[in-house]
């Protein structure tokens, strides 16, 4: 991958200045200072440690070049980052916001960087070295201090008309409170699977668009020697007039064991939907999980699965688990606008944790309620703020991954865009 940055770098050196402007006059720096203070209270009497909490300043740089003329474009990206303890101590470990040692005691500081060459064909894009990718099967997770990145060659082609193509390969990870590159492992959450490495993840799928807001994707991805997962995704929004709407969201997963097979026997059905209504300011909407085969749902270590419930304490991805959700959302734009509501309730059962607690029908819930402010029209119109509670049970035992808990995030972000 280092070659591959090199060679574009020596490539764009020697170009003329007539190919240099769009390179130039196309590019754009952002920078995020980002607070994140995380306080996730352990109520279980069982469980060892009381709570897992940190408070830390991140900041992270984007500056993405445009593409040199010809026909061939060639450009470059570079991402940096870089976190700061501002409190946080010894057996409070576990938020994933800054590396800890072997003693759980957090680092003062930490950092990295990523370099990223890309090349573009009329409009068909690919990139080698560091990657954020957001598919169905892969998932760069940017839920903490600073994002998770992999690194791999990624391809994304809107050549034909309606269509978005996507296939790429990753062989390593960065985790988003380390600074190292890592072998990409299989997620042992709630003891579902053993947490395996593997020499790599190759994907390969696309999207069709009626419209914006009506789309099908279709995608493959294949953890070496662990999975196969086959993914089909559809989204749908419905105006009837400025005032109501409708709108679903169905993703269906399989996945198998492949080759080796090995974190063993891996058998799952996951399918989720969502479907709601839209009224002026409100929307109210429905979920239902639903999880089948032998097995629970796969996914990778260190980040989560693309599935609609962005659960902060649980994934709802056990075996055999069947769980619904309901939802409201408020858009405050009438009385203050950037401010908006979201609170919801989601409850699983009829789980089975064979490692944890054999024989036994499990369940847990969570109800969580969000509410953040993003400026508009002002000076500070960068700035965004979150804040987010969720209170989450369980009857899993003080071994599982997910515990229960009383969980308080708040996210401050500020981004400077200088072009």
């Amino acid at each position: 991958m280092k070659k591959t940055v090199l060679a574009a770098l020596c490539t764009l050196t020697f170009a003329s200045n007539s190919v240099w402007a769009d390179f130039i006059d196309d590019s754009s720096v952002a920078v995020t200072a980002r607070n994140f203070y995380l306080d996730r209270n352990f109520t279980d009497p069982e469980v060892k440690q009381s709570a897992a909490r940190q408070w830390s300043q991140g900041f992270i740089l984007n500056a993405k070049s445009g593409y040199t003329d010809g026909p061939v474009g060639l450009g470059v990206d570079l991402y940096a980052g870089a976190g700061f303890n501002l409190w946080g101590k010894e057996g409070y470990q576990g938020t994933s916001l800054m590396p800890v040692d072997k003693n759980g005691d957090p680092a003062d500081s930490f950092g990295k960087i990523g370099l990223t060459a890309k090349a573009k064909v009329s409009q068909t894009e690919i990139k080698a070295g560091t990657l954020f990718p957001n598919t169905p099967v892969l998932v760069g997770s940017p839920a903490r201090l600073l994002p998770q990145i992999y690194r791999g060659v990624a391809l994304e082609s809107k050549d034909l008309e309606n269509f978005k193509l996507e296939a790429g390969y990753v062989d390593r990870v960065t985790h988003r409170d380390s600074t190292n590159w890592e072998k990409i492992k299989l997620s042992g959450a709630n003891m579902k699977y053993p947490s395996v490495e593997t020499s790599g993840l190759h994907y390969a799928g696309g999207y069709y668009y009626f419209n914006p807001e009506r789309v099908v994707g279709l995608f493959y991805g294949n953890l070496h020697e662990v999975y196969d997962q086959y993914t089909l995704w559809v989204k749908n929004t419905y105006h009837f007039d400025d005032r109501y709407s409708v709108f679903n969201d169905f993703r269906y997963f399989r996945t198998v064991d492949e080759g080796a097979a090995l974190a063993g026997n891996i058998d799952n059905h996951h399918g989720n939907m969502i479907v709601g209504v839209g009224i002026d300011n409100h929307k109210i909407s429905g979920g239902y999980i639903h999880n089948s085969g032998d097995t629970g749902f796969p996914y990778l270590s260190g980040g989560e699965a693309n599935t609609f419930i962005d659960s902060w304490a649980s994934d709802f991805l056990n075996p055999n688990e069947k769980a619904w959700s309901i939802r409201y959302d408020y858009d405050f734009k009438d009385q203050l606008p950037g401010l908006k509501l979201m609170t919801r309730y989601t409850k699983g059962s009829d789980i089975h944790l064979e490692n944890l607690k054999p024989g036994q029908e499990l369940e847990e819930r969570k109800f969580g309620i969000e509410l953040s402010y993003q400026l508009k029209s002002t000076p500070l119109k960068g700035l965004f703020i979150r804040l987010r509670h969720e209170d989450y049970k369980n009857d899993f035992g003080p071994m599982a991954t997910f515990k229960t808990a009383k969980e308080q995030r708040v996210n401050i972000d500020y981004t400077w865009k200088f072009k």
